[in-house]
């Protein structure tokens, strides 16, 4: 069992700490996946502190092109100007740069930088396969090694449908978008032979603690926007009784 220096998880440790600054939109995503990660691992009886750590940093690459992921873009998306080949470089190479910024980390356990090494497996960028004319998927891959321990599995999963459901959740209907990106991802990677190394009951416990924190999340926010809403109603029922008094007291 590696020992985790706890340094490591303050958000004033300087690479967080930049982290945050440059990329504040991957450091959020990074914060809820290690939140999830980390409920996940403790159900397993994994190793949680190196979970979690490599779910915070796991993204930490894109420190160099912050505005190339749309986590930290505003209106302009630079992908649009590019061909998708060039994109898809883009993109894929925040695992290997994420891989040097931990291998200069002293202390930082092997164990962490290799689950992080695997959190893309060799998956293909879909977005950028569709849009180019060249069919070849080879291409489109990431050149990494398959997730091989519980570990990498789960931050795989946990990753890629954190994403899914943030996006889903601008445009479906509360009570079916987190399904919808649970169900949509883990068949997109089992078909894709990404988690081959994951046992049935490990997939399963993680489908079923997936659902319960994304519903804890989003459960929040669905309730502050309806309380925002009933408020602005109570307001505006107010706001008509007084005008309808007015006018009687005027006649």
């Amino acid at each position: 069992m590696n020992d985790i220096n706890k340094d490591f998880f303050d958000p004033k440790f300087p690479l967080l700490d930049k982290f945050r600054e440059l990329a504040p939109g991957s450091y959020k995503h990074c914060q809820n996946v290690a939140n999830i990660c980390e409920a996940i691992g403790a159900e397993l009886n994994l190793n949680t502190e190196i979970l979690r750590c490599a779910a915070l940093y796991h993204d930490i690459g894109k420190i160099n092109n912050p505005k190339y992921f749309t986590e930290n873009q505003d209106d302009d998306n630079v992908h649009d100007r590019l061909d998708p080949f060039i994109s898809c470089q883009l993109i894929t190479r925040h695992v290997g740069d994420g891989v040097i910024y931990l291998l200069k980390i002293p202390d930082m356990p092997s164990s962490v930088i290799e689950i992080v090494s695997q959190h893309h497996g060799d998956t293909i960028m879909q977005a950028f396969f569709n849009k180019s004319k060249n069919k070849t998927e080879d291409r489109f891959r990431y050149k990494c090694a398959r997730p091989s321990s519980d570990e990498a599995l789960i931050l795989m999963i946990v990753d890629s449908v954190e994403a899914t459901a943030r996006s889903l959740s601008i445009s479906e209907k509360p009570n079916n978008f987190i399904k919808t990106a649970i169900n949509g991802t883990i068949e997109r990677l089992v078909d894709d032979n990404q988690l081959n190394a994951m046992r049935v009951g490990t997939l399963k416990l993680t489908k079923k603690i997936l659902i319960k924190e994304l519903e804890g999340i989003y459960h929040k926010r669905v309730s502050y926007d309806k309380e925002e809403e009933n408020n602005q109603t109570i307001l505006d029922i107010k706001k008509e009784s007084t005008s309808e008094k007015t006018e009687k007291e005027q006649i």
